[in-house]
């Protein structure tokens, strides 16, 4: 029985990247990646609580949201900040204006967090806008962004990234469940 010819590539196109060892599958790979994910889940859960907010429940949710900014949301944005948006935009090059609308959301989500802090009972209206930024920032990373992260990098890539948000957030307390 004759050998199988190895795939003939046409002009242009690049052989498939090889996967990390313990990698099995580019799902795989971007599970590693997943984590993000998982914690925008809590996040919507919060954007959720906080667009319903009345003034009979104010205060406790100022608390619930400074408690999930201090454990999970702060070095959550850190990791994408720091490991995730530089190797997406290490491939799209330049500006792009996914990175650009995440960075500037970040930072208006800081702000507000930080007006937060000091009010024993904040104005409904701060906490139910809170909310809605919160919610369209996290859609737009997992509907938008992420896709574009995943289509960018190949498996290896994928693997190194979500390797590197494993290890640099070894100290990051998972999402709540």
């Amino acid at each position: 029985m004759a050998a199988a010819a190895p795939p003939r590539l046409t002009a242009g196109a690049r052989p498939r990247a090889r996967r990390p060892r313990g990698v099995r599958s580019r799902h795989e790979a971007i599970e590693r990646v997943g984590r993000a994910s998982r914690e925008h889940h809590v996040a919507l859960e919060l954007a959720l609580r906080l667009q319903r907010a009345t003034e009979a429940d104010a205060a406790e949710l100022r608390v619930g949201a400074l408690g999930f900014w201090r454990d999970e949301g702060r070095e959550h944005f850190r990791l994408e900040e720091e490991l995730l948006l530089p190797a997406f935009a290490a491939h799209v090059g330049g500006q792009d204006a996914d990175v650009d609308r995440v960075l500037a959301e970040h930072a208006d989500i800081r702000r507000r967090i930080d007006e937060l802090e000091p009010q024993r009972t904040p104005e409904v209206a701060a906490l139910t806008s809170l909310g809605e930024v919160l919610r369209d920032h996290v859609r737009h990373e997992e509907r938008t962004l992420f896709g574009r992260v995943e289509a960018a990098l190949d498996d290896e890539q994928l693997a190194a990234l979500g390797a590197a948000l494993e290890s640099a957030g070894g100290e990051h307390r998972p999402p709540r469940a």
